[in-house]
């Protein structure tokens, strides 16, 4: 199974008004994994840190929790196969993330996984990162829609959860997975 696109695109939304779309193979299974998050608005300004304006997103079947901004919406979205999507948020800023998880019981991503995840194929920057004592990889990709992305990967209790972004939101980003914990 591949992550779903759930794409808000904020140069669409821009031309057309908001649009929020969901792409599908022939064969009705979701097409790709990469984003649910909003294409990044043309602009310099400086992303809101992660502190004082917050919510806690908690996900009882995952048994994790995150802060995030209180001005991402955040909407979930069952894959079939125990999969799911969450994603956070700001069509108007173009600001957002999502959450890809899914069952996996490998100690490592596979390049077969991360391939189907990521017909692309590129990895730049990889680094290796521990998120709540899970240890994973971080690095920078490409997506046909929204271009360069961040992306968290890791695997924890039988999950893989990749977590992506628009690599504009790179520092945002990370402030908001340093605020995710397992109970």
């Amino acid at each position: 199974m591949q992550r779903s696109i759930y794409p808000s695109i904020v140069i669409a939304a821009l031309i057309t008004g908001a649009a929020a779309f969901y792409i599908y193979r022939g064969d009705g299974e979701p097409q790709s994994a990469a984003s649910a998050i909003s294409a990044p608005q043309a602009s310099t300004s400086e992303h809101p840190p992660v502190s004082g304006n917050t919510r806690e997103y908690r996900s009882a079947t995952h048994h994790f929790s995150l802060q995030y901004p209180k001005d991402l919406a955040v909407k979930e979205f069952e894959e079939g196969g125990s999969a799911m999507t969450v994603i956070f948020e700001n069509v108007e800023k173009g600001e957002g993330f999502q959450i890809f998880i899914i069952p996996y019981n490998e100690s490592q991503v596979s390049e077969e996984r991360f391939r189907q995840d990521i017909p692309s194929g590129i990895r730049k920057g990889l680094t290796d990162v521990t998120i709540d004592n899970a240890v994973g990889a971080a690095f920078y990709s490409e997506h046909e829609i929204l271009g360069e992305t961040r992306e968290f990967w890791f695997i924890k209790n039988g999950w893989l959860y990749e977590i992506t972004a628009p690599k504009s939101l790179d520092a945002w980003l990370s402030k908001i997975v340093a605020t995710l914990e397992f109970k």
